[in-house]
Formats: C-alpha cells, structure tokens, sequence
C-alpha cells in the first residue's frame, strides 16, 4: 500500500507538470470510454438482448418513402390498420415521460403509450394479471388502465402479486393497474425500457395534448404488425402504397404525403434495420 501511494502521488506531480499531455489523456480516455459504451449499448440491445417477441420473423415495422422516419399521425394509423389486407393487425406506440405516485412515493417514468391492440398484435401474454385489449377503448381518456413492465415489477413493487387491481397516479390522474408484461420483454422501442404501458386513446392525460384527431401530424406514432402467412413484403408494400394514395385526396397539398413503400423487419431491430421493401 505504501508503494502503491507513492506512485500516485509521482504521477498526480508528472500530470501536473505536464498539462497539455494530461489534457489529451483524460480527453482520450473519456473519448475511448464513451466509444465503448456506445458500441456496448449497440451490441446490448441488438444481440445480447433483442426484441423478445413470439413470431419475430413476420413482425414488420412501416416506414414513409425517401424518410428514416417510422411515424404515422393517429388518424393514418388507423385508416392502415382497418383498410390493409396484407397484416394480422397493426398497432400504434409511442414513448413519453409521466409522474408515477403510488401512494408511498412519487417518480418520473419513462412509459410506451400504446393502442389497445398493441398485446394481442404481438402475440404476448402476460406474467401476471391481464393486458388491456381495444375492447377497453371507448373514445378519449376512456382507459384508464397500465400495464407494468416485468423489470419495473420487480424493481419497484418486489414481484409482489397483489398490485393487479391497485389504483395509482399517474400525472394526477387514477389508473388501475391490469396486469404485468411477461419477463424480458420492454417495449419496442430499442434502447428503451419503460416502466409499464398506457392507452394510446389517454394520451391528453398523460402528455397533456391530444394529437388523435391531427391528421396532418405524422410525428407521432409508430406502426408495426405481423404479415399474414403467406404476404411478402413487395406486396404488403403495394398494398400501403394503394392506402397511401386514397389518403392523400381528401387532405389539403400542404398536408400530403409520401406514399408508405417501405417496411422494416422489426426483428432486426425498428430503428437500425435496413429497408426491405421495394418501393
């Protein structure tokens, strides 16, 4: 120990003495550090801990033509989801910050706003409890129900069993709690894990806007959904695209948009998969 003390005290004079190089250490080890972390991250959500959903290989996410962009306006999402002929279903997510108050303490969660069909479309059942079904929806702020991710079950209520049926806050407002997601499932948003999952139809509760009639906002939601056996995805494509020009005739030009040819194998992960599709 005595040696070792002396060593660090040589090397914090030799830092001192020689600034700039000290500078240039520190900044690149700060620089090697980050870098790794980044690549970890990549490699965490990728590889080591994937999407973990049923039927991965037909999940298919929807992007617009020319865009990186995965996100439909609400009322799009819902003309793709009732008019496609090419999806089991499609659902709608999105991602948000709320305050949690269960009644012992009060803290911000990351959460994924989700349509009512967004379990039943990715084939999942739950851990514990039950999940919401679009069933529960009956117009704005008409579900006030989550879902707990399996990680924030047993992070912040220690597995216990008995919070099916509890009421917490959720940004003042009461929400039942169902049920509990199944293990090492969290959302599908990659590098994201939220605490547990709303109604996308509550989202003036929990966001504070209500963006379900916008038309013209397609900023806001995702859309993903399994192909039916036998669908490629050349043809799950034509069959947007044919959506995406009946969309385009009643709204006003300065709300059109691109057709919708590309589809994102959500296996390979949402946001850093290549497209797919031709357009």
């Amino acid at each position: 120990m005595q040696t070792l003390w002396q060593d660090l005290r040589f090397a914090v004079r030799m830092l001192k003495k020689n600034r700039g190089f000290t500078a240039v250490a520190i900044l690149t080890l700060a620089l090697g550090i980050g870098a790794n972390a980044v690549v970890f991250s990549v490699l965490n959500a990728l590889i080591l801990h994937p999407l973990h959903l049923p039927d991965a290989e037909s999940l298919y996410g929807i992007q617009h033509g020319n865009e990186a962009s995965s996100y439909q306006s609400y009322p799009d999402y819902l003309d793709l989801r009732d008019r496609n002929r090419s999806f089991d279903g499609l659902a709608a997510y999105d991602a948000a910050q709320v305050g949690l108050d269960t009644g012992e303490n009060t803290t911000r969660v990351w959460i994924e706003l989700v349509s009512g069909n967004y379990f039943d479309v990715l084939r999942l059942q739950p851990a514990l409890g039950r999940f919401f079904h679009a069933s529960d929806e009956h117009g704005p702020n008409s579900a006030p129900y989550i879902v707990l991710s399996h990680d924030y079950w047993h992070a912040h209520f220690q597995d216990d069993r008995g919070v099916v049926g509890r009421i917490v806050q959720v940004n003042k407002h009461p929400y039942t709690i169902l049920g509990v997601a199944p293990p090492r499932f969290n959302g599908t948003l990659v590098f994201f894990n939220p605490g547990f999952f709303v109604p996308l139809v509550d989202q003036e509760q929990v966001e504070g806007v209500n963006d379900l009639d916008a038309r013209g906002k397609r900023f806001v939601f995702m859309t993903l959904g399994h192909l039916k056996p036998g669908v490629t995805p050349a043809q799950a494509a034509a069959d947007l695209n044919s959506i995406g020009s009946w969309l385009e005739k009643p709204i006003p030009k300065m709300m059109t948009r691109e057709p919708l040819p590309w589809l994102v194998p959500v296996s390979t992960a949402i946001f850093l998969a290549s497209r797919c599709a031709p357009s």
